[in-house]
């Protein structure tokens, strides 16, 4: 069985790693999916991983696991909500998206719902198996007390206490709890843990690891993994977080504020205040033990730790029963949704025989910031090779967290030796190499995989057509809508003119083409990033015509500059980009006259010599 675990947010890995390892034990395949955002904090970065929708296109799953509330209707696959959560109350837990096949339950409750839900829709299945994400706390392999004991020792604790709000704006208490947590940072008696949902507003983010820094009672927590925390914890503190019930199915004490279940079970307050008392008072006597029972038998009355081996069964036999869904059929607004948050599907995307292998090559010196993007977008490789010179910026420690990369690391001389040493390290004659700070997209990438797997004559190298971006915005004229650099070659038909030591020059032993898809070129982070690297690339440019025994003089001071704005700015229609245009303009003009103010101090100080 060939199974996606597919993930939107940070807490989907807690949910599905458990699944993982029943997939592992029972010898079946799969695949990570995770989306951009998450690459930093993936803890899996050593299996078969992916950004990108193409991936999973060409994966042909049967199966595709989501903690989350949209999936992708063209991937192949039984499409499963497993659910992130026991928050019933919640505005959205019961709303059918018709994104899914088949709705995995945690227990009677959440079944009786759906059941309901299936025979209004009628297009999807119902099976209770329980949730995966509590498995751990069955089988007895985490043991926190000895963390627990230090925790209370080295803070001279008496218990430990958990806040753990929910990011929603409307229900949220982390705005107006603030002074209360503050006056329990200053108890000796209460150790406080703070753990915020990824999805929170940054503010309050900020706000709080304030307060934790300020006081040695508190501490943030920046694990995307709650369970540690709830095993450790003496008492919960929230709102209306799902978190709730993963805490009282631990049979342990709650204290929400303006919690908007209608069946409340805990210690619920009405008003944002009184905080200090309430965790008094509810440590002293919990008053809600009993029907806390009631709670988990409806909520998730299954403590064998096998929800994750149900689920896996459960699909199986739905499979076996009823075969593989190819996608599910939606309404135009809800295709044009998922377009939206996943792209569109990759039209007739390359499934035939890999009939050569692909080494993709990268130079990188300080690309911390890219690292991670950079790397997952080369997996289609057979090889990935980078040639670093010698990165302080934690690159490498980044780069050595993948299994499947070569790295060497070797001084910069400059951009054409570097380039030029790097693809002679390549071991297979196709070859891709890119910056740091470039992309491809999926069809671009479909593109070079058909190119190079095609019964078709092929050049001996492509060029890349790149859309420039300015922080997160397309550039759509100053220029950039003619940028095109050769990206992807037979190394056996080229090579790199050796007197082109900046921007460097590909000889080309062959005829040339062009793909039709574009790479991603994120080469404007800020003002300060890219004037920085127009300067760093114009001083090279300055030694290279200092080599030439080129001299500067009045033209190349006043007109060079003010020609290369112009035609950035209006011959190439800059202005139509509004003050990015302006930007790029100016910059582009800037290191025409500094390349040249380079040259005369470099001329000024050989003639000294």
């Amino acid at each position: 069985m060939k199974v996606i675990l597919f993930c939107q947010n940070t807490y989907a890995f807690g949910i599905l790693a458990p699944i993982k390892a029943v997939l592992e034990e029972e010898n079946h395949s799969y695949i990570w999916y995770i989306q951009p955002k998450l690459i930093a904090s993936f803890p899996f970065k050593n299996e078969l991983f992916t950004t990108s929708i193409l991936d999973v296109q060409l994966f042909k799953s049967d199966v595709i696991f989501v903690p989350g509330n949209e999936v992708p209707y063209y991937l192949r696959g039984l499409k499963v909500q497993v659910f992130h959560g026991f928050a019933g109350e919640k505005k959205g837990h019961f709303r059918i998206r018709h994104y899914f096949d088949l709705y995995l339950t945690q227990g009677p409750f959440f079944t009786h719902k759906f059941n309901e839900l299936k025979a209004k829709f009628k297009d999807f299945e119902v099976i209770e198996t329980g949730w995966p994400k509590l498995d751990i706390y069955y089988q007895n392999d985490l043991d926190y007390t000895e963390k627990r004991a230090h925790l209370l020792d080295s803070h001279k604790a008496k218990n430990i206490l958990l806040y753990a709000p929910t990011f929603s704006p409307s229900l949220t208490s982390a705005p107006y709890l603030l002074d209360e947590i503050e006056a329990l940072a200053q108890r000796e008696d209460y150790f406080i843990l703070l753990k915020f949902h990824p999805l929170m507003h940054a503010k309050w983010i900020d706000v709080y690891k304030t307060l934790a820094a300020k006081y040695p009672q508190v501490q943030f927590v920046t694990d995307p993994n709650i369970v540690p925390y709830l095993q450790l914890a003496d008492l919960l503190i929230t709102d209306t977080s799902s978190v709730i019930y993963e805490f009282l199915l631990l049979d342990k004490p709650v204290i929400t504020f303006k919690n908007i279940s209608k069946e409340i079970k805990w210690e619920n307050s009405l008003h944002y205040t009184n905080l200090g008392p309430l965790v008094d008072k509810t440590l002293q006597h919990d008053e809600y033990a009993a029907a806390r029972l009631k709670i988990n038998n409806a909520y998730h009355p299954y403590t064998d730790g096998k929800s994750a081996e149900r689920m896996v069964h459960a699909v199986q036999h739905y499979i076996s029963e009823n075969g593989v869904p190819e996608g599910r059929k939606l309404s135009y607004l809800r295709r044009k949704k998922i377009h939206k948050i996943f792209g569109k599907p990759i039209q007739h995307p390359f499934n035939g025989n890999k009939k050569v292998k692909i080494s993709a090559a990268v130079i990188t010196f300080n690309e911390d910031e890219h690292i991670y993007p950079l790397l997952e977008n080369l997996q289609f490789a057979d090889e990935i090779i980078i040639v670093d010179s010698f990165s302080t910026d934690g690159s490498i420690e980044k780069i050595k967290e993948f299994k499947n990369i070569k790295l060497i690391q070797r001084p910069f001389v400059n951009f054409t030796d570097q380039k030029q040493f790097a693809l002679d390290q390549c071991a297979h004659n196709w070859v891709v190499l890119i910056d740091a700070d470039e992309r491809l997209t999926d069809g671009l990438k479909n593109e070079v995989l058909k190119t190079v797997h095609s019964d078709q004559p092929k050049a001996a190298a492509y060029f890349f057509k790149r859309t420039f971006m300015f922080k997160n915005e397309k550039m759509r004229f100053s220029g950039t809508q003619s940028d095109k650099n050769y990206r992807l070659f037979q190394k056996s038909k080229v090579h790199f003119d050796t007197s082109k030591t900046v921007h460097e020059t590909l000889v080309v032993h062959g005829d040339s083409a062009v793909l039709s898809h574009k790479l991603i070129h994120f080469s404007y982070k800020n003002y300060e990033d890219f004037k920085a690297k127009r300067l760093k690339y114009t001083h090279m440019q300055a030694k290279e015509l200092l080599a030439k025994n080129k001299k500067p003089t009045l033209l190349h001071f006043l007109f060079k500059p003010a020609f290369r704005f112009i035609k950035h700015y209006i011959i190439q229609l800059g202005f139509l980009d509004g003050k990015k245009g302006l930007i790029l303009s100016y910059l582009m003009a800037l290191g025409i006259y500094n390349r040249y103010a380079v040259l005369k101090r470099l001329q000024k100080k050989t003639d000294l010599k």
